[in-house]
């Protein structure tokens, strides 16, 4: 035992050492860290391996101080600092593959509100077209058909608008959620693999997502203001709207640590000058 606890503390040591971050932080990683070696080590000895060579291979399986202390780097918003250009690219292709999801995932959200706006609103507000828009006899037939119910043309529109505007926009949610879920599974097999960045975007992922869902809830705003006036089917942009702004809000208040540090750094560099 005290040959796997001397090489277990040794590691644990130098991994303490070498750990850029606050001292209490530092403290938590390395108490899990011990926690997942001497587990593994356990289950090495339970397969029949000798103390040392049990306790190599979960030191092994962690991985090297160096490569580990560079993953906790990024929990300190250190997103370059101590990595490599491939490990920076990495983490420049999870932060878009989330981003993308969470982005159509939105998109299959408005889709629900805008079947909630026409059960409650009613269809028009969702599907009419513009006021003195003429149709192709070809797309009337089609339409028609597909709501015999409907008297006019326009009517039909209206109800296929609407439910296209329902349909394909919980279509592309559900991509979303396959992309989310893929993601999910890549970053599983990365923190097992004790591989990749520790936190996404080092802790900056929540403020690029609250950026871009705010400018789109903004831009969605904007065509609403107009879209009484031109298009008489407002709900098509209210609905995005909605969500984006929840998007917005929700994602801007898991970026506060982000925005602290940002602020943080332009005091230190203020009073540097």
């Amino acid at each position: 035992m005290s040959q796997q606890c001397d090489l277990i503390e040794g590691y644990l040591s130098e991994l303490r050492a070498g750990l850029r971050v606050a001292a209490e932080q530092a403290g938590l990683i390395v108490a899990e860290a011990e926690d997942h070696l001497r587990e593994d080590a356990a289950c090495g000895l339970e397969a029949g391996m000798t103390e040392r060579e049990a306790q190599e291979a979960a030191i092994s399986a962690f991985g090297s101080i160096s490569a580990v202390a560079r993953a906790h780097a990024t929990r300190a918003t250190n997103f370059i600092g101590g990595r490599t250009p491939a490990a920076v690219l990495g983490d420049l292709v999870l932060a878009g593959w989330k981003l993308a999801g969470t982005g159509l995932a939105a998109v299959g959200v408005s889709g629900l509100v805008v079947s909630l706006m026409n059960i409650v609103l009613g269809r028009a507000f969702t599907g009419q077209a513009p006021s003195g828009v003429s149709f192709h006899k070809a797309d009337c037939a089609r339409w028609m058909a597909l709501w015999p119910g409907a008297r006019t043309c326009a009517g039909a529109q209206m109800l296929e608008a609407s439910s296209d505007a329902v349909v394909l926009r919980v279509g592309t949610g559900l991509i979303g959620v396959a992309l989310l879920v893929a993601y999910g599974v890549v970053r599983y097999v990365q923190r097992r693999r004790r591989r990749g960045p520790v936190v996404v975007l080092a802790g900056y992922f929540p403020l690029l997502a609250a950026c871009v869902f705010g400018a789109g809830a903004l831009g969605l705003a904007l065509a609403q203001l107009t879209s009484f006036a031109v298009t008489q089917r407002p709900g098509i942009y209210l609905s995005g709207a909605i969500v984006a702004a929840a998007g917005a809000v929700w994602y801007g208040r898991k970026a506060r640590p982000a925005i602290r540090h940002l602020m943080r750094g332009r005091a230190r560099y203020a009073s540097a000058r």
